[in-house]
């Protein structure tokens, strides 16, 4: 069985976070889609689209966003409620999530895929910034059904998707990706997806998306600036970050069984602030509107 599991971005804030005008359009942080076959007689699959709001800027929308369209891979669709919402970092974002079951008509490859229409204002690496959120927020797993594999589950991030670093301080991130399954994992960058329609089952690269390292000047030691990921930890790290502001990053995550490649998940949408290193300030893990003076 291969899956191949596209979760997102990485959102990055770096410095002073003013707050944000309320808006209906813009909310979306993080996100990922996890699948799980519910037993070995069965090509029925439990699939789980999580995702994470912005509670502060982005409440109104969060509040309305009861249920988002499921493309299941197979050429059906499904309208999927919100399951549960739970705030948190003192209620300025909220764990979302949405889940249903389906059951596959025979082996192949199937890529299930869901749209959030707008994702938040503000990301400095997709230019222009203040039309970020007009960019929708694409996910989606694939998985390739094979009785030979017998049952899998996708791997899981026991990371939360957000996080916080400094300017001028090489910021490293690390999912903590796991397997139930005990399948080895691998990792390699990648480049954030959007889709061309509201509730649309197709991902693309997004066009204007330019690397982090554009907006550096120099590592912390002072050599050239660097964004990369271990493919074997999975560590994340830009060394070192050079301008305030939020950005937004993806990776893949392979998923090896006895050597051979069962599946690959693109990218990870995960929250980070970063803050401006001379002005004493310290955010918390999520992005807030007053940040914290350092003791």
């Amino acid at each position: 069985m291969r899956f191949v599991y596209t979760l997102g971005l990485l959102s990055l804030f770096l410095g002073a976070v003013l707050c944000p005008s309320v808006s209906q359009a813009t909310h979306v942080r993080a996100g990922e889609i996890t699948t799980k076959r519910i037993s070995q007689t069965s090509l029925t699959y439990q699939i789980t689209f999580t995702a994470y709001f912005d509670e502060v800027g982005g409440k109104p929308a969060s509040d309305i966003a009861e249920s988002y369209t499921f493309c299941f891979g197979d050429g059906s669709t499904a309208e999927v409620k919100r399951f549960s919402r739970k705030f948190i970092n003192s209620n300025t974002s909220s764990v979302d999530i949405y889940t249903t079951t389906h059951t596959y008509p025979g082996p192949g490859t199937y890529t299930i895929g869901v749209t959030v229409q707008n994702r938040n204002k503000g990301t400095i690496n997709l230019p222009p910034p203040d039309d970020s959120q007009n960019i929708a927020f694409f996910v989606s797993t694939t998985i390739l059904i094979n009785p030979a594999l017998l049952t899998n589950s996708t791997p899981v991030m026991l990371n939360p998707p957000l996080d916080s670093g400094r300017v001028g301080q090489k910021f490293c991130h690390n999912p903590a990706a796991y397997d139930a399954d005990g399948d080895s994992l691998a990792y390699r960058l990648s480049v954030p997806k959007t889709s061309l329609t509201t509730n649309g089952c197709q991902g693309r690269n997004i066009a204007v998306y330019q690397d982090p390292t554009r907006f550096s000047t120099a590592s912390e030691a002072g050599g050239a600036p660097t964004f990369t990921i271990n493919p074997i930890t999975g560590e994340l790290c830009w060394d070192a970050p050079g301008k305030v502001g939020q950005y937004n990053f993806a990776f893949i995550i392979e998923e090896w069984r006895n050597g051979v490649l069962i599946g690959e998940i693109t990218g990870t949408c995960r929250s980070l602030l970063l803050i401006a290193l001379t002005n004493g300030l310290s955010l918390s893990p999520f992005p807030i509107c007053v940040p914290k003076r350092v003791p």
